[in-house]
């Protein structure tokens, strides 16, 4: 009788500890992407880049959008197109992009004293 509670123990240990190897990779990588939703305030066309304030953080994002990156426009002139390039949109629409998460947030400064977090957009 001991033996069979003995090995009942080992046996559930050893899987609630497997459980917990598996779920840990999964919550570090869905930390590693997030989404800014906002309305775009200033393009750069040159560099590549949006200027949004995000809507729920109150906060603003300078975003580089790669060539190979997509994003969403929410609203705006081309919001029913599947894949917008960066040429199609405009300032004062809404897009959703998904972005990077970095270890550190690189902070900026605008010619006007706003700071901005910059941002990579993801494919």
């Amino acid at each position: 009788m001991k033996t069979i509670m003995r090995l009942g123990s080992v046996i559930a240990s050893f899987t609630l500890l497997s459980t917990l190897a598996i779920v840990a990779p999964r919550a570090e990588g869905a930390n590693k992407y997030f989404k800014v939703a906002g309305t775009v305030i200033q393009i750069d066309e040159k560099d590549r880049t949006l200027l949004v304030a995000d809507r729920l953080a109150n906060k603003l994002y300078l975003i580089e959008v790669p060539a190979a990156a997509t994003f969403k426009i929410t609203f705006g002139r081309y919001m029913r197109m599947a894949e917008p390039g960066f040429h199609d949109v405009r300032t004062g629409e809404r897009v959703e992009i998904r972005c990077t998460r970095t270890a550190t947030e690189h902070l900026a400064q605008l010619e006007d004293g706003r700071t901005v977090t910059t941002l990579t957009a993801s494919r």
